[in-house]
């Protein structure tokens, strides 16, 4: 236990940093990067001969869950706790600061769900064989390549260095306008709305593209395409047609968020349905049988963890409303989704990673189901919204601990490390985030305005813009309702029919395309087609491959870390666009830049083993 103290605490410290400074840049972009790369970077660096002695893989392996715990917090907090504010902005009316203490009581609550409820479900999640782990497999080649012996390293300087100065220098390139952020193909104004299919320049995106299978980037992508024949339809849409007078219509991206997450619901109860009904352990074998064993005497902290988790949050509803029917509903309807969305949220991460898992996807299956539940009792005032809100960062953050936590738990399972060992730094990495990211929430809200230009929030709006049509309008755009429920039908029986030939196409990636902005299947597709164009001949992903997509993702992670820490002292990012607005094929030729180094390294013949 002593020699686990320094690891877990640096990875405590370095979460507290993570999670604090991707706020602002989580609330401005809309998405937060997955970090384990980044904190095994870190840990790597900072320590590299503890990391290259007899325990560094286990000293990495915790280092890595307790540094990239706090992110969860970021992303279930900043996803929902915007739109209160922004809901009563939209209304016009005086909004109430951010209730901080709200925020650390449900964060904690959603937290000790997510996590107790991983650590019951270890085996069954790290078991199951359809689950690729692509960011764990990535994570475990880099901690592989720490504790190698320098002869038996892959070439790090071609692979990891050098996409770790590309990643960064491209995102900083494209702040600066000195290159494009994305290549058009194809654009047409259609109705006072510019409909485009563009290529983004977006490191990051490329990565996760470079982690993926084919099959599942491709998924992805026909996703993003159906999303853009829908954005297509709706923008040549006449004012006066019947389409048009849908509530969402107007609002292009809302409508077809709306048809993505019908698609995720189907998609979400297939997987749900699948994943309860493994009843075995494939290729289990001794070794993995410790690795993944559980203590007794842990699994009962795991369940109290559960338990004080339901506890704080029944509470703190009843607190907040009293004790009556709306209490007990609003209590049973989040506990119910909290239990389901954390089963997805872990196989999200498992499937696709956790830099690309829609959690707003089940978060908005969350959010429909707690607007209908409050509906049904009467309860649809803007008021409502000041208890709705803190339930839905509850559940997020619930989602968003299980996202994280089951993808280093892979990560340690790969590496042969006890999964119970990283328990104790999961837990810690968690509390940390609790605490610190309502407080600079609150110094965000403050200095900027959520849902401002300065800090749009887009996830915070879209979330409001759904509580504000249904709850407060009680409005539902059906037919982008049904045409996403068809399409999720349509995505469950490939996915069906597909297993049944020993093919992987897993629904829930067509349901992530349609529901995500259209240009991030596309980045996705970039890097797997590169990669996939590398490794044609010899056919097997090499070492040099995953630590280049890895280092793409860590380069823009870690740029994008090193702008929250500036703007928190005061720095403003519009300073940095230091030049006019470049021309589009200076994109195509970063894209091409990026992908050469994801091909190179794919093609590497010079792959070791670790």
């Amino acid at each position: 236990m002593k020699r686990d103290l320094t690891p877990i605490l640096f990875g405590v410290a370095i979460t507290a940093l993570l999670s604090g400074t991707f706020v602002i840049a989580g609330l401005k972009a809309g998405i937060t990067p997955g970090v384990s790369p980044l904190v095994i970077l870190c840990a790597w660096g900072m320590f590299a001969k503890r990391a290259s002695g007899p325990n560094g893989t286990r000293f990495l392996n915790l280092t890595q869950v307790s540094g990239s715990a706090g992110m969860a917090v970021t992303a279930g907090v900043i996803f929902t706790a915007p739109v209160i504010q922004i809901v009563y902005r939209q209304q016009g009316l005086v909004p109430p600061p951010v209730d901080v203490m709200s925020l650390i009581i449900l964060s904690l609550a959603g937290a000790l769900i997510g996590f107790g409820f991983v650590g019951l479900a270890t085996r069954k999640f790290l078991s199951d064989p359809t689950l690729p782990a692509p960011e764990a497999k990535a994570c475990k080649t880099m901690i592989g390549s720490a504790v190698a012996h320098a002869a038996m390293r892959p070439r790090m300087g071609q692979s990891l260095f050098a996409a770790l100065l590309i990643g960064a220098g491209t995102t900083l390139m494209v702040k600066m306008h000195a290159l494009a952020g994305s290549f058009s193909i194809f654009s047409q104004r259609r109705n006072d709305h510019d409909f485009a299919f563009r290529l983004p320049l977006d490191a990051l995106l490329i990565g996760i593209g470079g982690l993926l299978t084919l099959p599942t980037a491709l998924l992805v992508f026909g996703g993003a395409m159906v999303r853009m024949v829908g954005e297509f339809f709706i923008a040549g849409l006449e004012p006066g047609s019947v389409w048009a007078t849908e509530r969402f219509a107007g609002d292009i991206d809302t409508t077809l968020r709306w048809a993505g997450g019908a698609t995720m619901l189907v998609a979400v109860c297939y997987s749900l349905v699948r994943f309860m009904g493994i009843k075995k352990l494939h290729g289990s074998n001794s070794e993995d049988d410790q690795v993944l064993e559980v203590d007794p005497g842990i699994r009962r902290m795991l369940k109290l963890s559960i338990g004080l988790g339901v506890l704080v949050l029944v509470g703190w509803l009843v607190m907040a409303s009293g004790i009556g029917a709306f209490a007990v509903t609003m209590a049973i309807t989040i506990l119910v989704m909290a239990m389901l969305m954390t089963t997805l949220g872990a196989i999200l991460s498992l499937q696709v990673g956790s830099s690309a898992s829609p959690v707003s996807g089940t978060i908005f299956v969350t959010t429909l189901v707690l607007c209908l539940a409050a509906l049904a009792l009467g309860h649809r005032q803007v008021e409502d919204v000041l208890i709705l809100t803190p339930l839905m960062v509850g559940a997020c953050v619930a989602v968003c601990s299980a996202n994280d936590s089951s993808q280093d738990y892979k990560t340690m399972q790969l590496g042969g490390v006890r999964v119970q060992d990283g328990f104790l730094a999961q837990i810690l990495g968690l509390l940390v985030g609790c605490v610190v990211v309502p407080i600079v929430l609150y110094v965000a809200d403050e200095s900027f305005v959520m849902g401002s230009d300065a800090l749009p929030a887009p996830q915070g709006k879209m979330f409001a813009t759904l509580i504000s049509g249904l709850l407060l309008e009680s409005v539902l755009p059906w037919w982008p309702i049904m045409a996403g429920l068809g399409l999720g039908v349509l995505a469950v029986l490939m996915e069906v029919f597909a297993s049944r030939k020993g093919w992987l196409l897993p629904s829930m990636a067509l349901a992530v395309g349609i529901y995500l902005p259209a240009v991030l299947g596309t980045g996705i597709l970039i890097g797997a087609l590169f990669r996939f164009a590398g490794e044609f001949r010899h056919g097997r992903q090499t070492n040099e491959s995953i630590l280049c997509a890895a280092g793409l993702i860590t380069g823009s992670a870690l740029l994008e870390l090193i702008l929250g820490i500036m703007i928190l002292f005061g720095f403003h990012e519009q300073r940095l666009e230091m030049f006019s607005d470049p021309m589009s094929w200076t994109a195509a030729l970063g894209i091409l830049a990026i992908g050469a180094l994801l091909f190179f390294n794919s093609k590497s013949q010079t792959d070791r083993k670790l």
